[in-house]
Formats: structure tokens, sequence, C-alpha cells
């Protein structure tokens, strides 16, 4: 007997979330147009009255993101519009000169009791492909999970209970230099992570402005709502780089039962042969979805980074027609 989707009370049983971080929307990059799929600004007065947590008194604060335990808090907003340039221009600069990459991923997924006893799990693993396209000013990136061969898989999961994920690697899009504008900052302070010391800076999009959107599907993809978030960065003081980001709803979703979509993303260098400069990409990514009814817990993680080149060989052809070429 095959299993239903798992349940949202007030919203159709079938759950299929499918979590976009930055799929949608357009930035101006050095002159060039960076599309992350097709802008879409539909469904953000939901959030008109949200109250994000970077407008918390900072005990608040701290009390919603245990993370920040530790925090030396900023003594004012001088120090936020030289870090928000600097991390801008990084972030520029990784967009600028991304390739196609592939990686491998083991994404473990759990289904859990309010208690959090797992109920069910499952391990999966995959080809991560992330596919920059430049065409003319244009710079577009899409990701997609495939098999040994390269083809892209079909992805189960909502019939057995359990969420499906994506969408990762580009979740630092937030803080590229035009994208920045449509949304709010505030500089923390300052903390130690992984032996880094980082700039802490928490952004909330800007209801009705923003052009990096998620899109959350249920009911096996048939319906989808907009997706606002905000989140926390922490930023390497010596690079600017962002070596980790929280990011959250900006608001819960009753009207489909979501409660809370936390992702917490470690971000690492990758050096690769073919390419003189270290690129910043994914290490890992715990995600936690919350409903009234069930909880869930995915983790991400990425290895074996690689350049994604399509090879192909000259085929002899029958006499009188030229010979043609084929992908191996």
């Amino acid at each position: 007997m095959k299993r239903k989707g798992v349940g949202l009370s007030r919203a159709p049983r079938a759950f299929l979330p499918y979590v976009m971080l930055a799929v949608s929307g357009f930035a101006l990059l050095n002159g060039r147009t960076v599309r992350t799929q097709v802008a879409d600004t539909s469904g953000q007065s939901y959030y008109l009255n949200a109250k994000p947590l970077l407008d918390y008194p900072l005990p608040d604060l701290l009390n919603a993101a245990p993370e920040l335990q530790g925090l030396e808090p900023a003594k004012n907003q001088d120090d936020l519009p030289s870090i928000s340039d600097k991390v801008g221009t990084v972030a520029e600069d990784l967009m600028d000169r991304m390739p196609d990459l592939v990686s491998h991923e083991e994404v473990t997924e759990q289904r859990r009791r309010a208690s959090g006893k797992v109920e069910a799990h499952r391990r999966v693993e995959f080809e991560y492909m992330i596919l920059v396209h430049r065409q003319d000013s244009t710079i577009s990136l899409d990701e997609y999970r495939t098999g040994p061969s390269g083809t892209p898989v079909e992805q189960s999961g909502p019939e057995e209970g359990f969420m499906l994920t994506r969408g990762f690697a580009s979740a630092w899009e937030h803080f590229l230099p035009p994208v920045q504008a449509a949304a709010r900052f505030r500089y923390l302070g300052q903390q130690t992570h992984n032996g880094l010391r980082c700039y802490v800076v928490a952004f909330a999009q800007k209801p009705g402005s923003a052009t990096i959107i998620g899109r959350f599907s249920y009911s096996y993809g048939v319906k989808s709502v907009c997706i606002l978030y905000q989140g926390i960065a922490w930023i390497d003081e010596a690079t600017f780089r962002i070596v980790r980001l929280r990011t959250d709803l900006l608001a819960p979703r009753p009207d489909i039962a979501l409660e809370r979509l936390t992702t917490d993303l470690d971000l690492g260098e990758i050096r690769l042969p073919q390419i003189g400069v270290p690129l910043w990409l994914p290490q890992q990514v715990a995600l936690t979805a919350d409903s009234d009814q069930e909880h869930f817990r995915n983790l991400h993680r990425y290895s074996g980074y690689r350049l994604f080149q399509v090879e192909s060989k000259i085929l002899p052809a029958p006499p009188g027609e030229p010979a043609t070429k084929k992908p191996d």
C-alpha cells in the first residue's frame, strides 16, 4: 500500500516542499543581468506585517537564535555600510566566475515526532550539478540532481512521507549588491565560528520589493506559496566571505500550517586545479521544517566538487554522410 503524502492540517495532506533558496529574480552585476529563474513578486503582501528577528531586542534575539551565544554585541551600526559593501563585492566576484560544477550529495531525511524522536528516516545519494548559463549580458544559475550517468533523476520522498529540499548553492545571493536594496540589514556584532573571527549580520527581505524569492510546494507540487526570508550571516573578517548562513521564514504560514522553515548552511573553500582562484561553496546544510502536526529534518552533505564538462567523440559516418558528434 502506497503511503500518502505527509499531512499538514488546514491544508491538503499531500506535502511536497521544494525549498528553493534564491530561485527567482533579477539583479544587475557589473553591467550584466543575473537571472536566477523568472522574477515573481506575487504573494509578497502576505508578509507586510511580519516582525523579523533583526527588530528584536538583543536578549530576545539571542533566545530565538541560540547560535548567537557568545556574540560580542555591536555598539552601533557605523560599520554596517563597509561590511555590506565588501561582502557584496565578494559575492559578486563569486557569481562572476562561478563555473559549471558537480559534487556528490548525501541527504539524510528524517520525519520526527513533536518530542524529537525519529519516526522514520532514509538516506539517499545524488550527483549535484550547478550549471551557469552565460548569454550576452545574462547570467543564470540552475541546480539539478542526477544519477551516476549525469541524467536528471526523478526524486521520490513525499509518497514515502519525507520532505524534498534543494536550492542551497546560491543562498548567498541575498548579499549581491543590487539585491541588498530589497532587504534590511542589522550589524549584530562579532563572534568566532570554527576558529574564524566573523562579523555577524542579520537581514530581512522587504515585502513588495524582494526579487530573490523561494517557493514552497505542497500537494505533490500542484500548489505552492511564495516564501520570503530573513536570516543571519557569519562573515569572515579577513576575507568577507560568508562562512555560515542561517535562514528562516520571514513569517510563519498558518494558511498551510507551516510554522517553521530553518536552514543552517556551512560554506567552505574549494580549490580546483583548473581554476586559479578558490571557490566558496556549500559543505553542509541542515534544514528543519515544522507544522502543527509534522516535523522534518534533512541534512545535506556535499563532497568531491569538480568541474562539470560534457565530452564528445566523433562517430564514423556511413559513406556519403557527414560525421556526427555524440556525447560520451
